[in-house]
């Protein structure tokens, strides 16, 4: 495997765009730097200041920071360490000088995944590089195999009850609107026991296609939740918005004709419990459940919305002007 390899693996495989963050006060070893990373065909985004690593990592993919340290300055380890706790997925080289009383393994224990020394050659340059984005490569590969639901995806259970709890956290501490969909499918073991497994397993990796292709990408999360159960976690979003979302489900599914089979759909927005987060998520995932049972009872594909979240959310008090400039789509 070479450098292009791995590049080539990370665009096909996990859809991603190759590219690295560069800091490097020297003008002439960053622009030999850029130059070389460019011939390599990996797109580069120079930073001046520390903070905007922050900044960039935030609002774009970069599987490598290649950020060049002043030896003896005692915000180094600090920073390593707080780039590595907000954003653990990219890799970082460290550039340092080269001085007999550096500690490397001070480097490496605040976070970085690699340390190159001043001077050093384009060559070993490439050789650091093709470790990193190797490892990029397998972590995200065994990260997905981890969370994600083998036949259809989605994320799987697992990942489901985990993220749950972070993002009913955020949402109740940052006081922003989240929903929940429970979706189960209607007749889908008549559909099974007459047509076969292998045409029940398309039907389920279609409809995890149809629910990803449904929502926002990155932001909302579609998770399978039981045999022929899914669940959507819906940031942001409050229960006008994600009966829109429902309807946009329903319409897709309609579109690939697996008939007779079709969705139910129950719709719940977090409401803060005082008795705490656990109460705060199981009460979510409860009143959304039940509410798909309600949808069950209409034929053809349909949603409800759960009547607690109705009461305690009225419509007439959602302002829809602001709900309507947040993009439900992809």
């Amino acid at each position: 495997m070479t450098l292009l390899n791995y590049c080539q693996l990370i665009e096909k495989e996990l859809h991603e765009k190759v590219k690295v963050l560069l800091k490097e006060d020297d003008f002439m070893l960053k622009t030999l730097i850029m130059e070389f990373l460019k011939d390599l065909g990996i797109k580069v985004k120079e930073v001046f200041f520390s903070e905007e690593i922050f900044h960039f990592l935030a609002n774009e993919i970069f599987q490598v920071a290649i950020i060049s340290f002043t030896y003896n300055d005692q915000g180094n380890l600090s920073l390593l360490e707080e780039i590595k706790k907000v954003f653990p997925d990219v890799k970082i080289l460290c550039m340092l000088d080269y001085f007999k009383e550096l500690d490397l393994g001070e480097y490496f224990e605040a976070g970085a995944d690699d340390i190159i020394l001043k001077p050093f050659s384009l060559g070993e340059l490439k050789a650091r590089l093709f470790k990193l984005l190797r490892e990029y490569y397998l972590d995200a590969k065994l990260k997905k195999f981890i969370v994600e639901d083998p036949l259809t995806g989605v994320y799987n259970r697992r990942f489901f009850e985990e993220v749950i709890r972070d993002e009913v956290y955020k949402a109740i501490r940052q006081r922003y609107p989240l929903c929940l969909l429970m979706i189960d499918l209607d007749d889908f073991k008549w559909y099974n026991d007459n047509l076969g497994h292998q045409a029940g397993d398309q039907l389920l990796q279609t409809l995890g296609e149809v629910l990803k292709d449904s929502v926002r990408e990155k932001v909302d999360k579609v998770c399978r939740y039981g045999g022929d159960e899914f669940v959507i976690i819906l940031p942001h979003t409050n229960w006008v918005q994600a009966k829109a979302v429902a309807e946009r489900i329903c319409q897709n599914w309609e579109k690939v004709h697996f008939e007779p089979v079709t969705l139910s759909i129950g719709i719940a927005q977090l409401i803060n419990k005082e008795e705490g987060l656990e109460a705060s998520v199981s009460d979510l995932i409860k009143r959304a459940d039940e509410a798909m049972y309600r949808a069950k009872k209409i034929l053809g594909n349909a949603y409800m919305v759960d009547e607690v979240t109705l009461k305690f959310f009225p419509a007439e008090k959602i302002n829809y002007k602001e709900n309507n400039a947040i993009s439900l789509s992809n």
